[in-house]
């Protein structure tokens, strides 16, 4: 893999060195969206604990970047994501990727950053394309997201790949707080905020590949230099990964009428300090992911799955199941899915009584109401598996109405 890496790289320094090139500069381009919801949740609460059921939630991101193509027929471009009033990511980490879009009712994000109104940089790189396909370098996700395939959602906000309104109150399945938490979505991408390379061929007959590379799994924060000494590997603990692989295929085409996609995708990190058995470091962190999607007439239908072993060599693994079904016709959509998640009894080196299975069933739809602009909503119900952790087991659904405007 190394040597396709370093192939795709050269093929970019030769269209920097072949000939003189002029381009007119990069003319600058401003984006975003602003995800605003009224969520209303139901959690069985364990004792002593007591949840807000009503509650707002919102996601905004600034994007801005420019693009140009010189007289050689190189595209050049940067591109950066800036999030507006959110809590800071913590996704350096595998162990914790969420954010204060994700908290449960009346509760408080105890990340790096608990000021709500704190902004952050949640994207920001460059890229070349051409001919020959197309390189990112810098913040941005690897091969394994950008290609990967999603199942049809009723509303990609609430139950799709990457999910950033969620309202279940994690800490009620079990008595182990830690994971309070965890997301419900099954995007194949364990380390965001990092600087990688990836490289995507061109599109051949609907089929396109990707690899990705990064040399750790460590953020680049605002006091990020590019002269700074290299990163000391006696400091480092069981989260930390480096050599981060990621491996991807796709292939979007038409069969008798039939839209299907198809692809798949692997991510390999290293451990750096190699810890007991049963415990987070003790194996790699391994997660690959698999996708359908057939559509016809406005219908669709498609299933996921998704698997990673949390970096333990012992009972370690999260397995994710979704199938979902929708139907779209002009400004309205209309979509249902199902999330089986199994997780086994010692993730990330934690150790549960027993094994946690949750079945999360939802049904919404939307309504386009101008160009990048819908009203959404969605009810949600969580079913609960968690052994014997707490009696009665407990069960949540969540009710959400919003609007998503992107600009």
């Amino acid at each position: 893999m190394k040597k396709v890496l370093l192939a795709g790289t050269a093929i970019v320094g030769a269209a920097f060195v072949a000939s003189p090139a002029h381009a007119d500069g990069l003319k600058l381009d401003l984006g975003g969206y602003f995800r605003g919801y009224a969520v209303y949740s139901d959690n069985d609460e364990q004792t002593g604990s007591s949840d807000r059921n009503f509650d707002f939630k919102k996601d905004a991101e600034v994007s801005f970047g420019g693009e140009t193509t010189t007289d050689s027929g190189l595209t050049v471009g940067v591109h950066s994501e800036l999030k507006l009033g959110s809590y800071d990511y913590t996704n350096a980490s595998v162990f914790n990727p969420a954010n204060a879009v994700f908290s449960a009712p009346g509760t408080s994000y105890s990340g790096a950053n608990t000021s709500a109104s704190n902004s952050q940089t949640d994207e920001a790189y460059a890229y070349f394309s051409g001919g020959w396909g197309r390189v990112n370098f810098g913040q941005e996700d690897g091969a394994a997201y950008l290609l990967q395939v999603a199942a049809p959602s009723a509303d990609s906000n609430v139950d799709g790949l990457r999910v950033s309104v969620q309202s279940f109150d994690t800490k009620q399945w079990t008595s182990i707080t830690t994971l309070s938490n965890i997301v419900l979505g099954y995007d194949n991408a364990d380390f965001r905020q990092v600087d990688r390379i990836t490289y995507l061929t061109p599109k051949f007959n609907g089929f396109q590949a990707g690899l990705s590379y990064a040399p750790k799994a460590i953020t680049s924060g605002w006091n990020w230099s590019t002269a700074s000494a290299p990163s000391d590997l006696g400091s480092t603990t069981a989260a930390d990964f480096e050599n981060l692989w990621e491996l991807s295929a796709r292939w979007d085409g038409e069969f008798q009428g039939f839209g299907i996609s198809v692809g798949g995708g692997y991510a390999d990190a290293s451990t750096i300090k190699d810890t007991g058995t049963g415990t987070m470091g003790s194996d790699d962190l391994q997660t690959w992911d698999a996708g359908l999607n057939v559509a016809f007439q406005g219908f669709s239908l498609g299933a996921a799955y998704k698997q990673t072993n949390t970096a333990v060599d012992n009972n370690g693994d999260i397995k994710t199941w979704v199938v979902g079904a929708g139907w779209d016709n002009g400004p309205y959509h209309v979509g249902a899915s199902w999330m089986n998640m199994d997780l086994d009894s010692n993730v990330y080196g934690i150790g549960f009584a027993d094994s946690v299975k949750l079945n999360r069933y939802t049904v919404g739809g939307g309504y386009t109401f101008g160009p990048g602009m819908t009203f959404r909503g969605a009810v949600g119900v969580l079913d609960v598996d968690n052994g014997t952790d707490t009696t009665p087991e407990p069960n949540q659904y969540e009710v959400t109405v919003g609007t998503d405007i992107n600009f």
